[in-house]
């Protein structure tokens, strides 16, 4: 979880501070970034160990 709010404070920074000091391709770095995260986690899985269904359940 500390991870992730890392990630998403890093990419905002990025954005940010392209913006102010007027450099674009900083700016869009940090959008890039933090809207492929954000993307990631709308549309992740569920969560759970079976989305990727059961491991050494014997259907082989």
């Amino acid at each position: 979880m500390i991870v992730l709010v890392l990630l998403l404070a890093g990419c905002t920074a990025l954005m940010v501070t392209g913006i102010v000091q007027h450099q674009p391709a900083t700016a869009i770095l940090g959008g890039a970034l933090l809207a492929f995260l954000l993307w990631g986690l709308i549309t992740g899985g569920p969560g759970d160990d079976d989305y990727w269904g059961d491991a050494g359940d014997g259907d082989a």
